[in-house]
C-alpha cells in the first residue's frame, strides 16, 4: 500500500492508498486490518522524525487572532501538512515490530488482543499542543458525519483516499473533525477539499473513527494545487 500523506515541505495533493493487504484482497479479517494500519502509517513515521524541519512546532497565535480566524482572508491561515500533526519521534509500531503479525491466525485469542492493543495505540495517538487555537488550512478527503437537508455540517478530514471507509481509521492525530460555519450542499464522501478554520485539540469518537483534532468555524473549497 502506498499511502504517503502530504509531502512535508508543502501542502500537495492528498494521496490515494492503492493496493495493499486489504484493498488487494490478499489478507482479510483482523490480520488484514492490522497490516493496513501498519502500512498506511509506516511511511509517515519514517519521515516524521525529530530531524525533519517539517515537524517544527508552529507558533501559537494570540486569542484575538484565533477568534477572528473564521472571517480572516486566506492569507491569515497557516498552511499545514499532515506530518505536522504528529509529535516528532512518535512511533506507534515500536511495541508491535517483533510480534510477527503476518504469522498470526484470525481465530487466535492472541490476535484479537493484539488488534485491540493496536487500535488503542492509534486512537490515543499524541497530539501537537502548539496547534491549539491556531488558524490553519490543509487539504484532505471528506468522510461525512452530520448531514441534513441543508447539506453536510460535520465531517472527518483524512489524509488518504478510503480512510475510515474502505480501510481502518488512521491514528487519531491523522483525523480532524471539521465543524463547518455553514452547511455545504455539494459535499460528498471522499471529495477532496481545502479546509480552513481554527484548530483545537479535542479527541472525539465517532462511528467512523477517533479524531484527535477539531477544526471550528471551518470553510471548505474544492481542492486545487493552490487554494484561493
Amino acid at each position: 500500500m502506498t499511502s504517503l500523506p502530504f509531502p512535508p515541505a508543502a501542502a500537495a495533493a492528498p494521496a490515494r492508498a492503492t493496493g495493499g493487504a486489504v484493498n488487494g484482497g490478499v489478507t482479510g479479517g483482523l490480520i488484514g486490518a492490522a497490516l493496513a494500519a501498519f502500512a498506511s502509517f509506516g511511511l509517515l513515521v519514517a519521515i516524521a522524525l525529530p530531524t525533519s524541519s517539517a515537524c517544527a512546532a508552529p507558533a501559537t497565535p494570540s486569542a484575538p487572532a484565533a477568534a477572528q480566524a473564521a472571517s480572516a482572508p486566506a492569507s491569515a491561515y497557516r498552511d499545514l501538512t499532515w506530518i505536522q500533526l504528529v509529535p516528532p519521534g512518535w512511533d506507534p509500531m515500536k511495541r508491535f515490530r517483533d510480534v510477527g503479525i503476518g504469522r498470526l491466525s484470525d481465530n487466535s485469542p492472541r490476535t484479537a488482543a493484539l488488534m485491540a492493543d493496536l487500535r488503542d495505540e492509534l486512537d490515543n495517538a499524541p497530539l501537537v499542543d502548539a496547534l491549539q487555537d491556531t488558524p490553519v488550512r490543509l487539504p484532505g478527503y471528506v468522510v461525512p458525519l452530520q448531514t441534513d437537508r441543508d447539506g453536510v455540517r460535520e465531517f472527518l478530514l483524512v489524509p488518504y483516499f478510503g480512510a475510515c471507509i474502505h480501510m481502518p481509521p488512521p491514528p487519531a492525530n491523522q483525523i480532524i473533525l471539521v465543524k463547518l460555519a455553514q452547511p455545504a450542499k455539494q459535499l460528498r464522501s471522499m471529495d477532496t477539499v481545502w479546509a480552513s478554520g481554527v484548530m483545537r485539540l479535542d479527541r472525539q469518537p465517532s462511528d467512523m473513527g477517533v479524531s484527535g483534532y477539531r477544526l471550528d468555524a471551518a470553510v471548505v473549497e474544492p481542492y486545487r494545487n493552490k487554494p484561493r
